[in-house]
């Protein structure tokens, strides 16, 4: 048996997305391939937004504390 582990982000983990926009990880998914995705959440005044990124659109992460979990 062979068995793969991934490690990603915690949700809550806090992130930088664009220039000055820091936002939270508010859920995490694991598609094809073993590709994660993040679904992100910030304020912009009063409005809150989310939107999905992958792990290589995310410019810097604040917080660096990962999970790692396991399959077979």
């Amino acid at each position: 048996m062979s068995k793969n582990t991934l490690e990603f982000y915690n949700v809550g983990t806090k992130v930088k997305l664009t220039d000055d926009v820091y936002g939270t990880i508010i859920g995490v998914s694991i598609g094809p391939n073993h590709a994660i995705s993040y679904q992100c959440g910030w304020w912009n005044g009063r409005s809150y937004s989310t939107q999905d990124f992958n792990a290589t659109d995310i410019e810097a992460v604040v917080t660096t504390e990962k999970t790692k979990i396991g399959f077979l």
